[in-house]
């Protein structure tokens, strides 16, 4: 799938979610997540991932700073998700020239799939401090 495509995509599925949820938090508690690999060492190589929480029908997004730290959007920047189990996964992100093909990632494959990723956490409302550690990839 090329860039432009995900893009409508991930705009289209937005504004559905906005239609059937509405405006407002509706009771979201704001995540503010920081990523670690498990070895300890730099978490640069993530910049720029996507971290996606989901619940039920609803998914939230954020992107991986330099620094490790990320917040989540659901229906307005950094709204956060609803209290409750998350599942979780972490996707690289598309190449900027869609005719080159995508560099190796610098976490297993596993990560990018609700089924394998193994990652989920229970929200508390008021409760929005989120730390994943993560492999890196062999």
């Amino acid at each position: 799938m090329n860039r432009a495509a995900f893009l409508f995509g991930s705009l289209v599925l937005w504004f559905l979610g906005f239609l059937l949820l509405g405006c407002g938090s509706g009771g979201r508690v704001p995540i503010r997540g920081k990523v670690k690999f498990k070895d300890g060492s730099d978490v640069k190589a993530l910049a720029g991932y996507q971290v996606t929480f989901q619940q039920a029908n609803e998914s939230g997004f954020g992107e991986i700073q330099p620094d490790g730290t990320f917040t989540i959007t659901t229906n307005s920047l950094n709204d956060g998700v609803l209290p409750g189990k998350q599942e979780i996964v972490v996707t690289q992100p598309l190449p900027v020239d869609p005719d080159k093909p995508r560099p190796k990632s610098a976490i297993p494959a596993k990560y990018a799939d609700f089924g394998s990723s193994g990652l989920t956490r229970d929200i508390a409302p008021g409760k929005g401090d989120v730390e994943l550690e993560l492999e890196r990839a062999p």
